[in-house]
């Protein structure tokens, strides 16, 4: 589970629209080294020394486009890392998993300071505007679980629905059967219908009570965000009241 995330340095990207300039902008003047021949602007998204809390159950993060929801999420990814390979363990000095699983967030060089444990063997990342069913089903089965071959035929299924309805067996997939998990999903909603809203949140609320799972989103949907009387605006990189930042929009 995760606890907080700090961030111990600036986290910087090149300055391309005037709405990133909410964020602070610096100049950057060219140098013998640099390949840039004139000056350049980057804005600061995460400021050294930023610190977000996470709650144990249900975690809503909500903000405009953007603000860094998606890049947040991405940076913990990177953090926790991913199951090694045959070219990790070439290009290093470890043995064996276990040995690359204890030492990997030793080495770990980025802008994030984790409070909590986490790492690829018990986190979850689902980006329902990257994932689908073809790719994602096939990465979280077991050819010896009895399920394999129903969820293989859910994946054959799914390609042949639209998209909101091929994202179902994704979802329902990951949230039954991850337990003692973090899971990030950026924007689950998407594609969804109205109806399929109102069941994804009955089903991230199950997985938090039934299989003790933490679940961290982020959502621009009313019909989600609703449901949580605190919210995470990432604006203001505050947690805020539901009802407060709704009539703040309005």
């Amino acid at each position: 589970m995760i606890k907080s995330v700090t961030f111990t340095k600036d986290y910087e990207l090149s300055l391309e629209k005037d709405s990133q300039k909410r964020w602070g902008t610096k100049t950057y003047k060219p140098t013998k080294y640099s390949r840039e021949k004139n000056p350049w602007k980057m804005f600061t998204l995460f400021k050294k020394g930023l610190n977000i809390e996470f709650n144990k159950g249900m975690n809503v993060i909500v903000g405009e486009n953007g603000s860094g929801k998606s890049t947040l999420f991405h940076l913990i990814k990177h953090y926790s890392g991913k199951p090694p390979d045959r070219m990790t363990f070439f290009a290093s000095d470890y043995e064996n998993e276990e040995e690359y699983f204890q030492n990997y967030q030793k080495d770990y060089k980025g802008e994030l300071k984790i409070d909590g444990v986490l790492n690829y063997r018990n986190t979850i990342y689902f980006d329902a505007e990257k994932d689908n069913p073809v790719v994602a089903i096939p990465q979280m089965l077991n050819p010896d679980r009895k399920e394999f071959p129903s969820l293989v035929a859910q994946m054959f299924d799914a390609q042949e629905e639209s998209h909101g309805e091929s994202m179902l067996p994704v979802l329902h997939y990951i949230l039954k059967n991850a337990k003692d998990c973090t899971i990030f999903m950026d924007e689950p909603e998407t594609a969804l219908s109205l109806r399929n809203q109102f069941w994804l949140v009955n089903e991230m609320q199950n997985s938090v009570k039934n299989n003790h799972n933490q679940i961290i989103i982020s959502t621009h949907a009313l019909a989600l965000i609703q449901n949580f009387n605190t919210i995470f605006d990432m604006e203001t990189r505050e947690w805020v009241d539901r009802e407060t930042y709704m009539l703040n929009i309005l």
